[in-house]
């Protein structure tokens, strides 16, 4: 009996697992929307900025930028990605809602 939940358990997990990554994307995808992110960025092509994609490409292994992030998104930036990027100051966030925003972006 304890052999068939475990295996039970063990089949149902990726499901869970996947079910509880969509909601985040999901939630993510959503407050890109809401705070105007999406005005600029696209997931996975260059609009006017980046892509999300390329941004997680080139910055999830960096520990550090996980912590730099939240400062760029609110004061602005330019010159990461090339001169023709600027983007303006995004103060709008709550520190919940930075949080959510820069995990989805770097799970990309």
């Amino acid at each position: 009996m304890t052999a068939t939940r475990y295996l039970l358990a063990a089949a149902v997990a990726p499901t869970l697992a996947l079910a509880a990554a969509s909601e985040d994307f999901d939630r993510g995808y959503e407050l890109a929307g809401t705070k105007g992110c999406l005005e600029c960025h696209a997931l996975s092509y260059r609009y006017i900025g980046p892509s999300f994609r390329a941004l997680a490409e080139t910055y999830r292994l960096d520990p550090a930028y996980r912590a730099k992030l939240p400062y760029i998104i609110r004061g602005g930036s330019a010159g990461h990605w090339g001169e023709r990027f600027v983007m303006w100051p995004q103060q709008q966030l709550t520190d919940e809602e930075m949080k959510l925003l820069v995990d989805w972006i770097l799970s990309q």
